[in-house]
């Protein structure tokens, strides 16, 4: 396999194309700022998806761009071939009133996004331009470009759409996401979900003795905390946020927290969601017991007046986000071929197990699938400090063109190396 990969490295149309992307770079930076300064929060991603066309567009390529704005060109192989996709998403994290500047340190480029995901928007970009200036066309169907809503509570948007509501077939899926040298091949089950405590409220003084949803979830935070997951199967949790009450003078009458929970194995991951859902329910079981001694208190002293000091709290779920992984064998062949590529390019790739990126999607649905990193450096990734370092730039995008040829095969040198199974 390497040494097929390492003759499609030293044809001329690859040396060609590689060449390219070297003398491109500035080029590639140049739309990768571009890009960043146009707001592209999750599930907004309209304008940056309708200049990311334009872009594909001014280089001869057709588009798609489907009703949520994945935006697409089809470069199309035999119909007895397998399909490869490949993409970065659009979306950020940030809100569209997120102040978007050009600002530079150094060498490094400071502006919120400039790395996750616009980076992998910009060398999609590079890509195409390299293929179409040496004539170099794949051996197999690609479908290439950028999808949305991948970040925080997009959920997946865009690339759940295209595989459950499009109900694409593909036989390999590569997200370019993150810089370095990174190679994932695993993917995290994951859940989002707000839990919520609902009671009377009522005045601080005047009501005491009712049932405090603050308190109850305040206990039943602290018992989760207390909690274990395994190491093997890798498993997280995390309280997330916190809200509710209406005053500092007020027993409030609903409150919530929302919590995120991953691991490698979707039955751990549901395990563990539903016992903190079975503390919140005890919690509020507890909570009326809590204040017996107080409610004699207020009736014995008569303060008491119209307080509901019978209810008792309730608790509701509601789940926000999430999606399903996957998990393949380090030397799948999907993952195979792909590190094939990165050795070829003369760089080892920090192999990652799992992770959570677009291509949970695919891996939930039994599709080979693998997310490789951009090139350059970065820091401050989900913050308004992020950076974007474009030292060793060229080199990242010319390793992922090779990962995707590599996949694909090259029209004339050499035929696909991933098997057609999904898309037949």
């Amino acid at each position: 396999m390497k040494e097929r990969i390492l003759q499609l490295y030293n044809s001329e149309k690859v040396k060609k194309a590689l060449a390219f992307i070297e003398e491109d770079e500035a080029h590639t930076i140049e739309q990768q700022v571009e890009l960043t300064l146009i707001p592209a929060y999750s599930n907004h991603e309209e304008a940056k998806a309708a200049r990311f066309r334009e872009m594909i567009e001014e280089l001869g390529y057709e588009t798609f761009q489907d009703e949520v704005c994945n935006t697409f060109t089809i470069i199309p192989g035999p119909e007895d071939g397998p399909v490869v996709m490949v993409t970065a998403h659009l979306d950020t994290v940030f809100p569209m009133d997120t102040v978007l500047e050009d600002r530079r340190e150094g060498t490094r480029i400071c502006i919120p996004g400039i790395c996750d995901d616009t980076r992998g928007d910009a060398e999609i970009l590079a890509i195409l331009r390299a293929m179409k200036a040496a004539d170099l066309k794949p051996a197999c169907t690609l479908i290439i470009g950028g999808d949305v809503g991948e970040e925080g509570m997009g959920n997946f948007r865009g690339v759940r759409h295209i595989f459950n509501t499009k109900n694409t077939k593909v036989d390999a899926f590569v997200s370019i996401d993150g810089c370095g040298k990174g190679l994932t091949y695993g993917a995290v089950s994951d859940v989002q979900y707000r839990i919520t405590f609902r009671g009377p409220g009522g005045h601080s003084m005047g009501s005491w003795g009712v049932v405090n949803p603050v308190m109850c979830m305040g206990r039943a935070i602290a018992r989760i905390s207390q909690e274990r997951v395994p190491e093997d199967p890798f498993t997280i949790f995390n309280v997330s946020t916190v809200s509710g009450g209406t005053g500092v003078t007020s027993i409030a009458s609903e409150c919530s927290f929302t919590m995120d929970v991953r691991s490698a194995d979707a039955r751990v991951m549901e395990d563990f969601r539903d016992k903190c859902l079975r503390i919140a329910q005890e919690c509020a079981a507890e909570e009326y017991d809590r204040w017996t001694q107080e409610r004699s208190v207020m009736q014995e002293k008569k303060f008491a007046h119209k307080e509901d000091y019978e209810a008792k709290v309730t608790v509701s779920y509601e789940e926000i986000g999430g999606s399903y992984g996957g998990v393949q064998a380090e030397d799948c062949e999907i993952v195979s071929i792909v590190k094939a590529a990165f050795e070829v390019c003369g760089i080892e790739p920090e192999m990652e197990p799992l992770s959570s990126t677009d291509a949970n999607i695919p891996l939930s649905l039994g599709i080979p699938a693998v997310t490789i990193s951009c090139g350059g450096r970065s820091g401050g990734t989900h913050d308004i400090s992020e950076w974007y370092e474009p030292e060793g730039a060229s080199e990242g995008t010319r390793k992922n063109l090779m990962c995707i040829l590599a996949l694909t095969g090259a029209e004339g040198i050499m035929e696909p190396l991933i098997s057609k199974t999904i898309s037949k």
